[in-house]
């Protein structure tokens, strides 16, 4: 067994119940500093305060995010809405998000708390009693680990073909949003009986997923907390093993309440999902922002890919697929051009023959993007969209006008 990725550093461990009850929050000022202070003491948990705005809160969430509440500070920041989507990559959706800034306009404030999932925005001044009036009922224990309206983003990851590369794009995508975005992630493998995502780093995967998602009752936080293994600070591996001979029977309410558990906790799920898809893990395509259809450049692959692309576009009432090409170079394979015609759309990310280090990968244990650096650089536009890199840009200045109101 490869121990590189297994083996995680003590401060990767899990946290104190201490830990989790921590309110961190990051001002600007002195006034803000006082008014929380005295306006959350009479909170039971633990109020760190620290000095500085929404970029300390992000690099400090990029190394410590076990807590339940972070409170950020957008002041003078020249681009808001962007650093929002930057600290959503890293904050784990289960940490509760208040925002203070120098905007005291209503449309700002709807923005945030009913589209990007903040539970409370506070304009400056702060005083005391804006602070006890607004802020303590969302930190409540009861309130601690309610679902709210943020939730990671699941990434679909199926092969049109057996072999077409599909767990291997799985594993370096799970690996590169945890190490370049720095998100929470969770890679989640259901293909329970022939899964490939445990041999390729290693692990050896338990029962508890299977009993989740076949009895709903059973699956809760602390069974898949149980579950999860750890491959880094920031990366754990949700998995089975099944005897080909078992009977499984996936249930649609526990296949739902998996995915719940788990978009809860973590910024990116990176499902991969075997192909042909079940009725019951249908759910999956309707909740993916991105449906990543690994094709091999032939015509069976050709002919597949296009089928699950209207069956994602079916189910989600959109059209989220992202077509890759794997091994595009391949001897005798189908051109680029063929390739769009067959599946109605272009590749939009293509990698192409990287060489038995590959395969070698897969054999040793280790995953290939560690072995095959090349890899990295092929996967590239497929991290900048799912993280949206480049994206954001176009919302600057209709926030910049909305702030200048």
């Amino acid at each position: 067994m490869s121990t590189s990725l297994l083996a995680a550093p003590k401060a990767a461990q899990a946290a104190s119940s201490t830990q989790l009850n921590r309110i961190v929050a990051f001002v600007t000022d002195d006034i803000s500093e006082a008014a929380l202070r005295t306006g959350l003491a009479g909170l039971p948990n633990e109020l760190v305060l620290k000095r500085g705005n929404i970029r300390q809160a992000i690099r400090f969430l990029e190394k410590d995010s076990d807590l339940q509440a972070v409170i950020v500070d957008v002041t003078g920041t020249e681009d808001p809405l962007a650093a929002l989507e930057h600290l959503s990559q890293v904050c784990p959706p289960n940490v509760v998000v208040a925002v203070v800034g120098d905007a005291v306009d209503i449309a700002f404030y709807r923005l945030l708390v009913n589209e990007i999932g903040v539970v409370e925005y506070m304009p400056k001044p702060l005083t005391r009693d804006l602070v006890e009036r607004l802020l303590p009922r969302h930190f409540a224990p009861d309130q601690a680990h309610q679902p709210g309206t943020r939730g990671g983003h699941v990434i679909a990851v199926c092969g049109a073909s057996g072999g077409a590369g599909a767990s291997t794009i799985a594993v370096s995508t799970a690996i590169e949003l945890a190490e370049v975005v720095k998100g929470n992630v969770a890679l989640l493998d259901l293909n329970l009986q022939h899964g490939a995502t445990a041999l390729m780093l290693g692990a050896r995967p338990g029962p508890g997923l299977r009993i989740a998602l076949e009895d709903p009752d059973q699956a809760d936080a602390l069974l898949l907390e149980r579950t999860a293994i750890q491959l880094g600070p920031r990366l754990r591996l949700i998995a089975a093993d099944e005897a080909l001979g078992s009977g499984i029977s996936i249930t649609e309410p526990g296949a739902r309440q998996v995915l719940s558990l788990v978009r809860q906790k973590f910024n990116f799920v990176v499902v991969d999902l075997p192909m042909p898809l079940r009725p019951e893990l249908h759910q999956v395509l309707t909740l993916a922002r991105h449906v990543v259809v690994v094709m091999a450049p032939d015509v069976a692959s050709a002919r597949n890919a296009r089928a699950i692309r209207q069956l994602a576009m079916t189910l989600a009432g959109a059209d989220r697929v992202v077509p890759m090409v794997n091994r595009s170079d391949m001897k005798g394979g189908l051109s680029s051009t063929m390739l769009e015609k067959a599946l109605g759309s272009p590749s939009r990310v293509s990698v192409p023959e990287l060489g038995r280090r590959m395969p070698e990968a897969v054999n040793l244990g280790i995953p290939a993007i560690r072995r095959v650096p090349d890899l990295r650089k092929h996967l590239a536009p497929l991290i900048q969209e799912i993280a949206a890199i480049h994206g954001i840009k176009s919302s600057e200045s209709w926030i910049r006008r909305l702030l200048r109101k």
